[in-house]
């Protein structure tokens, strides 16, 4: 050993030697949460790190009822009364006498020690608060908040924390080291761009504590609007060959996908993604090529590439019972795509839905290419459906058997149920469950804002996404015993309520589109089936006996959100069924009319209605920029419609009753408004 090594020693040693366990409680036995005394943090930690020690000191400091002094490592003294929470790599190091690093992608550890507990893990540069910084800190923090001390947010805001008292918790003995079982673990929260800047800051919060995150370089998502800039008529003007023949007629947004220049462009444009797994996905909807093997492009021809429809299975159907199943070209297409890629850059992967017609596996194809990562699009919502569950498996055997990396991508909370209560908490259960068992690597989807009639099934979402294998039963009596308390059983049945109603009349729901399974027309045309007055008014009773029976205090507050969102639906219902009959009586309403409605006429109810949904549409408003910093209802879920000019309800009423009023719920609107302050004091895609 030369004499550098030694000096380097004999410093090492000196400087952990302020940090060796001593014999102050024994490691082996759970601690009072009242004898830990302070939280240690290197000096120069990272912002994560950094914000992983706040959150640790101001909920254990809420629980004592007494601040819990943050205090920098250089600042330790072994001897200080008292145990210790140890956050971060540096400070956990110093403690044990030995590195903790290095760390696997967002691992994190909570390790018990007889100074107190070390609470560590992958922690990288970056927002703090971002989904994207890796955080093993704040992840074993809110492990230990959550899991093992009671903290819950339900919601974003303060009126969705639960902080339980301190007195008689205990800190368990812990040896915890490892990742989460899903590598991205990620919910939207609704149209984000129309929120307030109070709201957003809130969600960016919950997201953290509920230890969400989306880490690896991933993009997943329809991919040609950016691919073929499709904002612009350029690459149409230029290239109409590369687009979609529908009718004979080239046109957009769709793409020929066997046009061997649109796979030149989407290999380069994969090639220059920033992204590790970049999007090749379709855009959405219908409207894919019809090119044959006559009508193909002189570049197919060129080439001796074949046809869109050549690559399609003659006579086998997409989930609509209509339309060709496309999976077989458009994992064509992918294969090609990731081929040419992994040989010019083996680093770089590519991800592609699996969704509406090329949902179902291909038949011709027998290999899907190790780069590919498939989204596998899905909604648990629809496995009130038999025979879903059936599809859920069979497609599922099916990608695998071609070698599918699978991620799922649901739709927990779309814009389909309008804010309006679709519980399906045991459905989001088992499928997150049952997809981590067959293997998928990742989840995430859509969310919203509506909290108020969606919180169980959000709650699901994120405790399985954490935790797959949780038990569904345990988990919403968590749910509704930390959020409730006093009145849990009356809240339970609340929501029950409406759970009931649809597990009784789903299969009785309109069938405009034929199949199983979740279809906005059908679902928008169904209220009055699965919800009728009788059922909305059996929930309010729940609803007003426990806000009778709440005391004074958090839990009365908490029921105020729900009170929002009852109240919006009980004026949703019925507008909506003002509208279908309106639909009836010849008015043109988008969803609501058309060639399988059966029109009558009846002068005088057509009156009667219009007045009544103008009414009840200026609610609808009302309701919903009642309180835009609360969790309750998604204002931006109807902006978006009025920004788009797409289902346009209100305004034919208004026109048909000659008014002349515009919509106060645009982007431009909701931007250049103040939100007042509500009572907590906080200010108030497609």
């Amino acid at each position: 050993m030369n004499s550098f090594t030694c000096i380097l020693a004999v410093v090492c040693a000196f400087s952990l030697s302020a940090f060796l366990p001593l014999a102050k409680a024994d490691a082996q036995t759970s601690q009072p949460l009242s004898s830990f005394a302070r939280v240690v943090v290197a000096d120069d930690a990272l912002p994560v790190t950094q914000a992983a020690a706040e959150e640790l000191s101001e909920y254990v400091g809420k629980m004592l009822g007494k601040p819990l002094p943050i205090v920098p490592l250089s600042k330790y003294q072994s001897n200080d009364p008292g145990l210790s929470f140890f956050v971060g790599d540096a400070a956990g190091a110093a403690v044990m006498g030995k590195p903790l690093s290095p760390w696997k992608q967002e691992e994190y550890a909570l390790l018990s020690v007889p100074s107190g507990l070390v609470l560590a893990g992958d922690d990288a540069k970056g927002d703090a608060w971002s989904i994207a910084t890796a955080a093993g800190s704040m992840l074993a923090v809110y492990t230990l908040l959550d899991d093992h001390l009671g903290v819950k947010w339900f919601w974003p805001g303060p009126m969705g924390e639960h902080v339980p008292s301190g007195d008689g918790k205990r800190v368990p003995v812990l040896n915890i080291r490892q990742t989460p079982r899903f590598i991205i673990r990620s919910i939207t929260l609704g149209y984000y761009r129309y929120h307030t800047p109070a709201f957003k800051a809130e969600a960016r919060k919950w997201t953290r504590r509920s230890r969400l995150a989306w880490v690896p370089s991933a993009t997943f998502g329809h991919s040609w609007y950016y691919a073929f800039d499709l904002k612009k008529t350029k690459s149409f003007d230029e290239h109409p060959d590369w687009f979609a023949l529908v009718g004979g007629k080239r046109r957009p947004p769709q793409l020929c996908t066997s046009n061997p220049q649109v796979i030149d462009r989407m290999v380069e444009y994969v090639l220059a993604a920033k992204t590790n797994i970049t999007t090749i996905s379709p855009s959405d909807g219908g409207g894919f090529c019809e090119c044959n093997e006559t009508t193909k492009s002189d570049a197919h021809k060129a080439a001796g590439a074949p046809s869109c429809t050549s690559l399609d299975v003659p006579g086998l159907l997409a989930y609509d019972g209509k339309t060709p199943q496309l999976t077989d070209r458009i994992m064509t297409y992918a294969n090609e795509i990731a081929r040419r890629v992994a040989a010019k850059d083996p680093s770089k992967s590519v991800g592609i839905f699996a969704y509406t017609f090329y949902n179902k596996p291909p038949v011709n194809i027998k290999q899907l290419e190790p780069n590919i990562y498939l989204s596998f699009v899905f909604q648990a919502a629809s496995m009130r459906d038999p025979e879903v569950i059936e599809q859920w498996d069979e497609n599922i055997k099916g990608w695998q058997s071609k070698g599918a990396k699978m991620v799922l991508r649901e739709g927990w909370g779309n814009h389909y149920y309008l804010d309006m209560p679709f519980p399906h908490e045991e459905q989001i259960a088992s499928c997150v469950g049952d997809a981590a068992k067959r293997g998928f690597i990742a989840s995430y989807g859509e969310g919203t804002k509506g909290f108020a009639m969606q919180s169980p099934n959000t709650w699901a979402v994120t405790r399985t996404l954490w935790d797959p294998s949780r038990d569904p039963k345990a988990m919403m009596d968590d749910y509704y015993q930390s959020a409730y308390g006093p009145v849990a059983e009356e809240m339970r049945q609340f929501f029950g309520v409406y759970s009931r109603a649809l597990d009784e009349r789903w299969k009785d729901r309109e069938r405009i589109l034929s199949g199983a399974g979740i279809s906005y027309v059908n679902i928008v045309n169904s209220w009055h089936v699965v919800y009728p007055p009788a059922v909305v008014e059996q929930a309010e009773q729940w609803l007003a006996k426990a806000q009778a029976k709440a005391p004074p205090g958090e839990y009365a507050e908490r029921l105020k959100l729900h009170r929002l969102g009852q109240d919006y639906t009980k004026v949703m219902t019925r507008l909506l069924e003002c509208y279908r009959l309106l639909g009836q009586l010849g008015m043109k309403m988008e969803f609501f009319s058309g060639p399988t409605v059966e029109q009558r006429s009846d002068p005088a109810q057509k009156a009667a209605l219009l007045k009544e949904a103008y009414e009840l549409g200026n609610r609808r408003e009302q309701l919903l920029l009642q309180q835009r910093d609360w969790a309750a209802l998604d204002e931006g879920l109807y902006a978006f419609t009025n920004d788009k000019n797409i289902r346009q309800w209100h305004t034919h009423v208004k026109k048909e009753l000659g008014i002349n009023e515009p919509s106060t719920m645009t982007l431009d609107k909701l931007s250049s408004e103040k939100p007042a302050k509500n009572k907590a004091g906080v200010e108030d895609t497609d």
